[in-house]
Formats: structure tokens, C-alpha cells, sequence
């Protein structure tokens, strides 16, 4: 028996070879227990303290979650917050180093994706650009 987190060896039969590939995710066959698979969404962002620019609105970076790098926008920031949680201020213009702040991602596919108090592993992520981590 497995529980959330372990590796396992799975033999799956009726399946094309060429459709799997690192990063797919193994669900249930019940569509309410499956994780979301979302090309948009909004996320909680620490911004790294040695950022040299600023994230602003359309800032472009490489969402890189697992064995997944894909193409993601920052399409829009929703606020900052200070460190208790509580809102700082509604839709700031720029993110700089050390903020933390809820914003919304858009992506250039699919991916599956969750809340982090729902399922830690699919709900963590990093934002890189230009070989550099801006935010996790």
C-alpha cells in the first residue's frame, strides 16, 4: 500500500507509450478527487530579497513545478500582504524584492495544479527568469 508522497512502480496497459511523459500525474477515475488541471489561476508569491527588477504586471517567467518548465505571465497583481497574512495594499503596480503578495498566473498550457493546504506537491512552485529564481 502507498500513501501521498511515495514512489511506486506502476504497469499501465491500453496506454500509447508515446502519451506518457515526467511531470503527467497519476489520479482517481472519480472527477471530484481528481486535482485541477488549470491554464489560469492565483497564487500566494514570496518575492526573493535579491530581486534586480521588479515583477510588474505582464512580467514573464519560467513556471517550473516537478519536472515541468513552462512559459507563465504574471497577468495580474491582486495585492500585497504583510507578514501576519492580512491585505497591505489592493492592486499594487510593482512586486519588489522581499514582498509578499497574491497574484494571478497565466500559463501557455495546461497543467495540474492544487491549493497547497489541499495537496503540498501539486500546490508549490518557483518563478524563474533569466536563469535566476524571482519567487516561490
Amino acid at each position: 500500500v502507498a500513501v501521498a508522497g511515495d514512489s511506486v512502480d506502476i504497469y499501465l496497459t491500453g496506454i500509447d507509450i508515446a502519451r506518457i511523459h515526467p511531470g503527467n500525474v497519476l489520479s482517481h477515475v472519480d472527477l471530484d478527487l481528481r486535482p485541477a488541471v488549470k491554464k489560469k489561476f492565483r497564487a500566494s508569491l514570496m518575492v526573493m530579497d535579491d530581486l534586480a527588477v521588479p515583477i510588474i504586471r505582464g512580467a514573464q517567467a519560467l513556471l517550473h513545478m516537478h519536472s515541468i518548465d513552462t512559459p507563465a505571465v504574471v497577468s495580474k497583481l491582486i495585492c500585497t500582504k504583510n507578514r501576519d497574512g492580512s491585505v497591505k495594499r489592493q492592486k499594487p503596480r510593482v512586486l519588489a524584492g522581499g514582498a509578499s503578495a497574491s497574484v494571478e498566473i497565466t500559463l501557455d498550457q495546461k497543467i495540474s495544479i492544487s491549493k497547497y493546504a489541499d495537496c503540498r506537491a501539486l500546490g508549490r512552485f518557483v518563478l524563474r527568469r533569466g536563469g535566476d529564481t524571482i519567487a516561490v
